[in-house]
């Protein structure tokens, strides 16, 4: 009984890792049309493979925690520049006009 609730836990872990990468990938449209776009094309095509890899991999608890609030301070910049960006394009617009 204790292997399958080891299995449990690690497909459970492996399903937030994996959550975490998608996320970020799911963004790479949006990423590529900032300055940042060429900066990390090398890392889109890491975090596929990762991606890929995710079922291979073991990871602890602890590890998936920093991952996921890792994720979490990178989508919150990613937030900021997007709505920074948004404000100076509309500042822009409106001297256009």
């Amino acid at each position: 009984m204790a292997e399958q609730s080891d299995s449990t836990k690690t497909d459970i872990l492996g399903s937030r890792l994996r959550n975490c990468l998608v996320t970020i990938l799911e963004l790479q449209d949006e990423i590529e049309r900032t300055h940042l776009g060429l900066a990390l094309q090398s890392e889109f095509t890491i975090l596929r493979e990762a991606v890929k890899q995710i079922e291979y991999v073991c990871v602890e608890e602890q590890d998936v925690c920093r991952i996921e609030a890792a994720t979490g301070r990178f989508l919150a910049e990613l937030k900021e520049n997007f709505n920074r960006a948004a404000v100076n394009s509309d500042s822009s617009a409106r001297l256009l006009q």
